[in-house]
């Protein structure tokens, strides 16, 4: 409650970031403090949930739900900010009291006038939580709502649901899932009747006739692993391009004996196809760089195993290749759905750039080199890794392609609103730091064995894969969004000098205070430390690592940081403290430093050693004054220790 209690005037002038601050930690804390704020010191976030628990979803309570409210929240939009964090939090109960706050807030006329930001959450929200009666209502007063984000919500409205039989209601919602594509110009889609598929998605069809239009053989790859019959949804969506001349590989990344007559039905579906059949797993991007080198194609994409391309998506890539013979790939957009055919991710957009759509010149594998041997996130850093080092990819700017949208996918898991795994934040700091270094050194071909330094999920089972240690002898903990340069003779670069000959870990936790909406990643110089130096690495909590000592420089950046899990092992933590942290807030309160005592204890198991600052010893006195109770010794950075 010290640390919600200080967050909480925060909370009361930015409640936007302060709820963004919540997602992306998914602490408690954060919560609490805008039900105070909210409240005016009445109630916490726990207990105006309680209050809200009794309304039903489907909008009713309209009288009960403003006389619970009315008297408590003196702040509507600070309750708006908790309508945030609660909606995009994804558990079944904030979800629906998130959509009960926006329901209450829309009656008392304060929605309207509110952040952007609370037009679309207030929207998806609503639908998430089942209010889509209510939806309907407020919709109209959602006039911040980005169009696209409003055009998919139009269109689940509309969705007719499985087994219906007004014709009418069904083309008109074919109509709506259509809209983007005929807006460019592109044929409209259908959707087949039911038949072997219980999925909506798998009877997505093209309206218009394959095999109109000829030019270079373009190779289409289409890894699998254990498919389901999405697979047939994919290869029909090849089999129907319009663009005639096309290779298609279909990869077998060691999917086992029972999954072969599947995966030799989808490729007898067109003669076009044929199965590579891999001998052990790899993930999708081994499989693609088999297949890339297996392939012949002048130009080569690919397709994800249970998605849909647009017939026309091969014509329009190869037709903007050759009105653009400078640009190295071109790429398109895509619509994310989910089976059913509804669009729905809090705080996402249905429209987005479609990563796996890179279409690339034979040539350009050649120079750039092929995918890396990893399981995440290759096909991202690809596109950056050629724009990088040779040309900008030339952009279609059209959907072409409707991507499945899945619980238990990979990419799902690792992103919700405002929160992304470390693993993926990690991993795409290093890699901008390597596409920098590799330009910087005039390297005309990425070697083939080439790789950066890579999560450990990333590498599993893959001996290509170079990935983080398993151990360190030190770890700074902090928040290292400031560029490693900054703060003159105490800068954090310099604490590098002290650690040399030392196997050195850089763990970014950012720190309660910076409120900012955007999250405060690592500053790219640091990254580019982390590439250019061997005995330098990230360390994220998510890494199994064994670091001898801890140093929290950031103590407040384990107050909130704690709420998630962690499995880096410490034999001892230090805890830094100098001037700076015993400040006082905004608030007038200090830093909660039995606080940051139990963080220390939940992740690691020890209590910390409290500790002067690097380069401070005329601060001990004043430090021992301010907290005579507490034992500071000189720590590991300390001048004396050095």
């Amino acid at each position: 409650m010290w640390t919600s209690a200080d967050l909480a005037v925060a909370a009361a002038a930015r409640p936007e970031a302060v709820a963004h601050l919540g997602l992306r930690t998914t602490s408690a804390v954060v919560a609490e403090a805008l039900g105070l704020a909210a409240t005016g010191g009445l109630l916490t976030a726990s207990e105006l949930l309680e209050r809200l628990g009794g309304f039903a979803a489907d909008g009713t309570g309209s009288a009960g739900l403003a006389a619970a409210l009315g008297e408590a929240v003196t702040a509507p939009p600070v309750a708006a900010g908790l309508a945030l964090l609660w909606s995009g939090r994804g558990d079944e109960a904030p979800l629906r009291a998130g959509a009960a706050l926006y329901r209450w807030l829309a009656a008392t006329g304060e929605l309207a006038a509110l952040h952007p930001v609370h037009h679309h959450a207030a929207g998806q929200g609503l639908y998430l939580a089942g209010e889509q009666d209510a939806l309907r209502q407020l919709l109209p007063m959602l006039g911040k709502m980005p169009d696209d984000v409003r055009h998919y919500l139009e269109a689940d409205l509309a969705h007719p649901g499985p087994g219906a039989q007004d014709q009418q209601a069904h083309r008109r919602w074919e109509a709506l899932l259509s809209a983007r594509f005929v807006e460019h110009g592109l044929s409209p889609l259908a959707v087949g009747p039911q038949g072997h598929s219980p999925h909506l998605f798998d009877h997505l069809r093209g309206t218009v006739a394959p095999g109109r239009v000829h030019g270079p053989l373009v190779t289409v790859v289409i890894p699998c692993f254990r498919p389901d019959e999405g697979l047939f949804t994919s290869v029909a969506s090849i089999a129907g391009q319009t663009y005639a001349d096309l290779e298609i590989v279909l990869v077998d990344d060691a999917s086992g004996p029972e999954h072969r007559e599947l995966i030799a039905a989808a490729a007898d579906l067109d003669p076009r196809a044929r199965v590579l059949t891999l001998e052990q797993n790899g993930g999708s991007y081994l499989a693609r760089r088999a297949a890339v080198a297996a392939s012949t194609g002048a130009l080569v994409t690919t397709q994800d195993a249970d998605d849909w391309s647009h017939p026309e998506r091969m014509e329009q890539q190869v037709a903007l290749l050759h009105e653009h013979p400078e640009a190295p790939a071109s790429r398109s957009e895509a619509v994310r759905a989910k089976d059913d055919l509804t669009h729905q991710w809090f705080g996402y957009r249905a429209l987005r750039a479609n990563a796996s759509s890179l279409m690339v010149r034979r040539e350009v594998l050649e120079t750039c080199g092929s995918f890396l041997p990893i399981r995440k996130s290759a096909d991202s850093e690809y596109a950056e890794r050629v724009q990088h080092l040779l040309a900008k990819v030339a952009d279609t700017r059209t959907p072409l392609a409707v991507t499945r949208l899945r619980t238990g996918s990979l990419s799902r898991g690792d992103f919700s609103y405002q929160w992304s795994h470390p693993d993926r934040i990690a991993f795409r700091g290093t890699y901008r730091a390597w596409h920098r270094s590799l330009r910087a050194s005039g390297a005309t071909d990425v070697p083939p064995d080439a790789t950066p330094e890579v999560p450990q999920a990333f590498g599993r089972g893959i001996p290509q894969a170079v990935t983080l240690p398993t151990e360190v002898d030190v770890c700074l903990l902090g928040d290292f969004s400031d560029p490693p340069a900054s703060g003159g003779r105490h800068s954090r670069r310099r604490l590098l000098d002290r650690l040399s000959g030392r196997r050195v870990g850089l763990w970014h936790v950012e720190r309660p205070r910076a409120l900012t909406r955007a999250r405060p990643e690592m500053h790219a110089g640091w990254f580019d430390l982390v590439v250019a130096s061997p005995d330098l690495h990230l360390v994220t909590r998510t890494q199994h690592c064994r670091v001898g000592t801890v140093v929290v420089l950031d103590p407040s950046a384990l107050l909130l940081s704690t709420a998630q899990t962690t499995t880096v092992h410490a034999d001892r933590v230090e805890v830094v403290l100098d001037e700076a942290a015993l400040a006082p807030s905004p608030s007038g309160l200090p830093l909660d430093l039995l606080g940051v005592s139990d963080a220390c204890h939940d992740w690691w198991g020890l209590r910390p050693t409290w500790v002067t600052g690097p380069d401070t010893p005329a601060g001990e006195s004043r430090l021992r004054d301010a907290l005579p109770d507490l034992p500071v010794e000189p720590g590991l950075l300390a001048a004396r220790h050095a």
